[in-house]
């Protein structure tokens, strides 16, 4: 959804949001000429508001590919104290877990909550069989940078990242995800 001021400009990129935009058709219209000239004008307008670009950034998600396995997370990974700062503060970070609760018992009653969580902590991933696929921290930053910029790209054609830069200015030992982005896509070259 995108904010023309008296309207919504609304599109779909999967086939459940096509359904449910069917579902209150009644709601929308299709867009005019000048809507569409009016998101074009919109989105620019936020892209220069980016301080920092990344270069070559076609490359990169390719790239990300490649390393999957690489020592280069385990390098960049170093650092990191597992704070989760870098996804709280992120826009576009959506990661939640979820949790039966008791809430009497007498007689024993529950309820199904789901909470806000961290990609970046240790027990994110963990199984109730107690089997990690995410134990360390360089499996972790490995996942968060690859699904903003691999997975996301490859699933919707655009990154999971507004260029906000709050992961970087407020994380207290300094990964800067720009410097991590532009280390991978030279990395090995």
């Amino acid at each position: 959804m995108t904010d023309l001021g008296d309207k919504y400009y609304v599109e779909s990129f999967k086939k459940k949001g096509d359904e449910l935009l069917n579902l209150a058709k009644a709601l929308f219209k299709n867009p005019t000429a000048k809507d569409k000239k009016d998101l074009e004008k919109i989105q620019a307008e936020s892209e220069k508001k980016i301080k920092r670009q990344i270069k070559d950034t076609e490359k990169i998600s390719d790239k990300l590919k490649e390393m999957f396995d690489s020592p280069f997370w385990d390098e960049e990974s170093l650092s990191c104290i597992r704070c989760g700062i870098c996804t709280y503060l992120c826009p576009t970070c959506h990661c939640f877990d979820m949790n039966d609760e008791v809430t009497s018992s007498s007689p024993i009653k529950g309820e199904r909550v789901r909470t806000w969580d961290n990609c970046q902590f240790p027990d994110f991933t963990m199984h109730s069989s107690g089997h990690n696929p995410r134990p360390d921290k360089a499996s972790r930053l490995r996942q968060r940078i690859l699904h903003k910029f691999q997975y996301f790209v490859e699933l919707y054609k655009n990154y999971q990242c507004t260029g906000c830069g709050r992961c970087i200015s407020k994380c207290p030992v300094g990964i800067d995800i720009i410097e991590v982005l532009e280390k991978a896509r030279d990395y090995g070259s």
